[in-house]
């Protein structure tokens, strides 16, 4: 991997994922923000502000889905993403919230153990990879929200 890719990995699951390539189900009045390299839309976080890797809003302003990039998978973490998957809807046919882990290959499983142990409802875990040429390979690992997700 480059010396710090994720600001890489965020733009690339932004421009790639939310909406996916020709998927006509997305909403018309969705916008996909990201927070890096620059902070556009936050979320509560313990009396302060957490700004999330990526936010979908809707024409409302109404936060709707979360993705946040982990470059690794930690407790220290359970704070914000308990408050980003909190922040979104769960307008999923499971019924849990619109939010979105995305790790490096090999921690899948310690990300969906951290959210699952903590209570914190998600609709998938992705992992992620980044070549030497910088090429970022993005794979589903679980998906609880919309079967749609799983790719």
């Amino acid at each position: 991997m480059p010396p710090d890719p994720h600001d890489s990995v965020v733009a690339h699951i932004a421009r790639t994922r939310f909406p996916f390539p020709g998927q006509t189900t997305w909403p018309a009045d969705y916008v996909t923000l990201t927070n890096v390299p620059q902070r556009r839309r936050g979320i509560p976080l313990d009396g302060a502000e957490h700004f999330p890797d990526i936010v979908i809003v809707d024409a409302q302003g109404r936060t709707r889905e979360i993705g946040e990039v982990e470059m690794t998978v930690d407790a220290a973490a359970v704070a914000h993403l308990r408050a980003a998957s909190a922040a979104t809807d769960d307008d999923t046919p499971t019924g849990v919230r619109h939010f979105f882990m995305y790790v490096p290959t090999g921690l899948e499983q310690a990300a969906q153990t951290l959210l699952e142990t903590n209570g914190i409802s998600y609709a998938g875990v992705r992992s992620f990879t980044v070549g030497g040429d910088g090429a970022i390979e993005i794979v589903p690992y679980v998906t609880k929200g919309d079967s749609y997700d799983h790719q």
